[in-house]
């Protein structure tokens, strides 16, 4: 909405041009009628600059009017921009994390492929990849039994004697154990330190990728062996053990070592059944 002044001030001046003419022409022998004229002229004049005032006053207010409409919208378009940028910034950091994240993912793929147990005598590789973890663990439980068996530990505890049938499981296979468990640790812990939203997601693909002899060796490294302290917690708040075949645990007095939380829900579930029905029965 434009007003242009040019035009009102050029027909106003020559109004009053014209009128002082005309008043000139026809009273130019009365003086004083001639200067009546002019004062109404002056009138006139008046009341179109009042005039003129109120018409600014009202543009001024229209274009305060259009000028918070456009700052209105400009808001609206900033808060859509952040939004979108704060949007593209989490895209890319999610982007960032499963780069890293398959990456590694990958690497813990090929330190399983790269597994295998040679016979010391003829140096042929007998077993390789996750089979070996069946040997391992098969160790294990000959280990527990032969403690157990010898009576030399009878003053040791259930778990005490677990943890030195997994050491020496431990010590000799340290190289791929080791390497094996400390790569699969940073793995989690590099979900469980992200700003990712979904972290069960990707926790859930690397539970996937473990066979029942690993996460049986698994059990064990955490309830006896180096992952007690760190990967132990992580073990439980993302459910590893799940997909476990609890039945062949060592001993099934073994479970209680961790938090239900770590064999998932449904095992969180009956746990609570059974401690209501045995409350119950009481």
């Amino acid at each position: 909405m434009q007003f242009h002044w040019m035009p009102v001030v050029l027909m106003v001046c020559i109004a009053w041009i014209a009128l002082g003419w005309f008043a000139l022409v026809q009273h130019h022998e009365e003086p004083g009628t001639f200067g009546d004229m002019f004062g109404a002229a002056n009138s006139l004049l008046s009341a179109l600059a009042f005039a003129a005032l109120i018409y600014t006053i009202l543009l001024q207010r229209y274009e305060l009017k259009l000028q918070r409409i456009e700052l209105t919208e400009t808001r609206t378009e900033l808060k859509g921009q952040r939004e979108q940028m704060e949007g593209q910034s989490e895209q890319m950091r999610t982007d960032s994390f499963e780069n890293s994240f398959f990456r590694v993912l990958g690497v813990f793929g090929d330190i399983v492929a790269s597994i295998d147990l040679i016979k010391r005598e003829s140096g042929v590789v007998t077993t390789s990849g996750r089979d070996c973890f069946g040997v391992f663990y098969d160790r294990l439980e000959n280990r527990y039994a032969s403690l157990r068996r010898s009576g030399y530990f009878e003053e040791l505890s259930d778990r005490q004697i677990a943890e030195r049938a997994y050491k020496h499981v431990y010590t000799e296979s340290h190289g791929d154990v080791g390497h094996y468990f400390r790569t699969l640790y940073n793995l989690v812990k590099l979900v469980d330190r992200s700003a990712v939203d979904d972290k069960h997601f990707y926790t859930n693909l690397i539970r996937a990728q473990l066979s029942n002899q690993e996460t049986l060796l698994l059990f064990y490294n955490c309830a006896c062996g180096d992952g007690r302290p760190k990967f132990e917690p992580l073990v439980e708040r993302y459910a590893l053990l799940k997909n476990m075949p609890r039945e062949r645990l060592i001993d099934q007095n073994h479970i209680g070592w961790f938090e239900p939380s770590a064999f998932g829900k449904e095992f969180m579930g009956s746990t609570m059944d059974g401690r209501v029905d045995a409350n119950e029965g009481g």
